[in-house]
């Protein structure tokens, strides 16, 4: 069986020269998509969310050291009763249904 070479291969021919409008066309391509990424590269180092809220988490991280390194330690004890009576509710709510 025999192979046509480049016959009716449409524009994804292969030019082992290359067309002039094809590495034109390319090239701006690369142009835009280039301007494009860069645009977003700039996006992204202006935008400093990540910072806040880096500042907002290690603010709530210092006040939550100040609560647990205070005097009275039964607020442990509060949170486990609460979660007792919250999943005993529930199981009672399921076993009734």
């Amino acid at each position: 069986m025999r192979r046509a070479q480049n016959v009716n291969m449409g524009q994804y021919a292969y030019d082992p020269y290359g067309s002039n409008s094809d590495t034109q066309r390319l090239a701006e391509e690369s142009e835009e998509m280039t301007a494009h990424l860069k645009d977003k590269v700039k996006a992204l180092k202006s935008d400093d969310d990540f910072h806040k809220s880096g500042n907002f988490l290690e603010r709530s991280m210092k006040r939550l050291g100040i609560i647990s390194k205070g005097s009275h330690n039964y607020h442990l004890l509060i949170l486990f009763a609460f979660c007792f009576v919250v999943f005993l509710l529930l199981w009672v709510a399921l076993k009734f249904r």
